[in-house]
């Protein structure tokens, strides 16, 4: 392979070389800040520059390949890695054209120096762009580099992260002079280096994009797997069916699927977290998220062309699945009855992402709603009954495999008994089902982070509201917080207490379910840490829920109150998340 340093003037203004972004690769992805930080990047290089002129700031790695499809009229190569930064800096390129004043003079001279870069001519004089885009992004690549300054970009073609970047550096390079616009483009050109990898046509791609994927740079799993997999010719044709539909159809869909939701400690797109579903169901082996691309390299090799298009049927059919469950905004208004939208709300909110391989398998083997939300029921059941009473989740993962293996392997007639009778057959404190004798005593005596028992207290609300109130109305979690009856801070305004074990019992047990409820309002700490005749004023004034109302009628809070309060919620509990 070449390798050597390049600045942006002999990748974009060299002979006939036009470089082609591979139809496998991702759409383009950079956002407003991105947008900001190479901006600044700019200015700074420019103003460095008139105090020292050989000031440069590099740009990483090129890497490119000879394409055999190269000919007389184009040396054409792929665009391996750099087809996000190179797509870029054509944009900003153009926006500096664009910006030019044609009234001044020689301006048209100037025009076509700056926006020259982007295209080349070949021997018969027919004009061709220096990148070449590929599906989704096509048509607003060419229609920003076609367009003029007074260019009105309108639906549907507005909603493009290639139209929005082009803006932005339209706008930040206005109302400049024409040297101050010739100025930067030749700063963009000469002072922003890459090293320009070639790889011969024998060269093996994919192993370049490993040895990236494991130095760090940002290549998601997704991406690794589509250049692997579509990098076999005999498979392209399956590309457009069941990638780019269910994928890159459009840029909302995109959006969707680079959209990132916590998967354990770390935050993934939706569709590497679908990727990780997908190969556990598969080989209902444990498998890591960080590894998942050598995981499902590892799996797909020596697979014939028939195995790789029946892995790909099976990838369209649960990301058909996934990209139905309830998410996001979705989820910010709740009824009881929403069984679906309560389940994934719960999952959300007590972060156990892990068992998205399992919702998914039985989303797809059970064909019948009633039965579908049986087992979303039980599920929230064991998960919530599991957090009340801190049991671990430290084995979830493998858990949830050995359920998925139990369910396949079952003699059951129905999905929901197979379901049922495996988490019922649970004995250890890693997998068992709690009894609700374990769950009284929970509530009397565990202690929960605020976020877990918000969304245990969100959802006893939402079938108080529906049950004591005979209300339908939607409560948004979003509009709570967690508000202690008693304040921790309580010895100034509250009963005296004797003794220092009095003092630490009491400490403990407010806070516990009993002590806990849900306001509307963060409250300051004068009002948070008053005398009860004053506190349980202020939590009627902002939570009209009875699980708060029902005790603010009482003339004294205690220990004594906040044990009956406890067992009341237990109650209410044991109603809601049956065993």
């Amino acid at each position: 392979m070449n390798i050597q340093k390049v600045h942006l003037l002999n990748l974009l203004n060299t002979g006939t070389n036009q470089y082609v972004i591979p139809f496998f690769q991702r759409p383009y992805v950079w956002l407003k800040e991105d947008c900001e930080n190479l901006y600044e990047d700019v200015i700074e290089t420019a103003k460095a520059n008139k105090i020292n002129p050989l000031k440069e700031h590099f740009i990483g790695t090129i890497i490119t390949k000879n394409s055999s499809n190269s000919s007389q009229m184009a040396a054409k190569y792929d665009l391996v890695d750099g087809q996000q930064r190179m797509t870029t800096f054509s944009l900003l390129i153009k926006a500096l054209a664009n910006n030019v004043d044609l009234n001044q003079p020689n301006a048209n001279f100037l025009f076509d120096n700056i926006n020259n870069s982007l295209f080349f001519k070949d021997a018969y004089g027919e004009v061709h762009y220096r990148i070449m885009h590929n599906r989704i992004d096509t048509i607003y690549f060419d229609k920003v580099l076609s367009s003029d300054k007074n260019t009105n970009f309108t639906e549907p073609e507005g909603k493009s992260n290639i139209l929005d970047t082009y803006r932005y550096f339209l706008a930040k390079f206005s109302g400049l002079s024409n040297d101050e616009l010739l100025n930067y483009n030749n700063i963009i050109l000469h002072k922003f280096p890459a090293i320009s990898m070639v790889l011969d046509a024998h060269d093996d791609e994919q192993e370049i994009f490993d040895t990236i994927n494991s130095l760090g740079v940002k290549l998601t799993t997704s991406e690794l797997l589509k250049n692997y997999v579509f990098s076999d010719k005999q498979t392209q044709d399956l590309y457009k069916t069941y990638w780019e539909d269910i994928f890159e159809s459009d840029e909302e869909t995109i959006k969707f699927w680079n959209t990132k939701k916590t998967a354990g400690r770390v935050y993934r797109e939706n569709i590497d977290v679908l990727l990780y579903c997908y190969l556990l169901i598969e080989t209902q082996k444990d498998i890591s998220l960080e590894h998942l691309f050598k995981d499902y390299k590892n799996w797909l090799s020596g697979k014939s062309f028939q195995d790789k298009k029946t892995f790909l049927e099976g990838l369209k059919s649960y990301a058909e699945i996934y990209a139905t469950f309830p998410s996001g905004t979705e989820l910010n208004n709740l009824k009881f009855d929403d069984k679906e939208k309560r389940f994934f709300h719960v999952i959300e909110n007590l972060n156990i992402t892990t068992i998205f391989p399992l919702v998914l398998y039985i989303y797809k083997s059970v064909a019948d709603e009633t039965e579908r939300e049986q087992c979303l029921e039980l599920l929230e059941s064991y998960l919530v009954r599991r957090n009340i009473c801190r049991l671990t989740t430290k084995n979830y993962n493998n858990l949830f495999i050995s359920i998925i293996k139990s369910i396949k392997e079952t003699s059951e007639t129905t999905i929901f008994e197979a379901l049922k009778n495996t988490l019922h057959s649970y004995k250890e404190d890693t997998n068992r089902f709690p009894e609700d004798t374990d769950v009284k005593n929970a509530f009397a005596n565990s202690i929960l982070s605020n976020q877990h028992a918000k969304e245990t207290l969100y959802i006893i609300a939402l079938y108080q509201v529906k049950t004591v109130l005979n209300d339908v109305t939607v409560l948004s979690a979003n509009s709570f917080s967690v508000e202690h009856m008693m304040p921790k801070k309580w010895e100034e305004n509250w009963s005296k207490l004797e003794t220092q074990e009095e003092k630490n019992a009491r400490n403990y047990k407010l806070l516990t379910f009993g002590n806990l409820t849900i306001i509307t309002k963060n409250l300051n700490s004068k009002l948070r840490n008053s005398a009860w005749s004053n506190k349980k004023t202020v939590l009627q004034q902002y939570s009209s829920l009875p699980l708060t109302t029902k005790y603010t009628v009482l003339e004294d809070w205690n220990e004594s109150t906040i044990n009956n309060r406890a067992e009341d919620l237990e109650a209410i509990a044991l109603q809601i998340w049956k065993k």
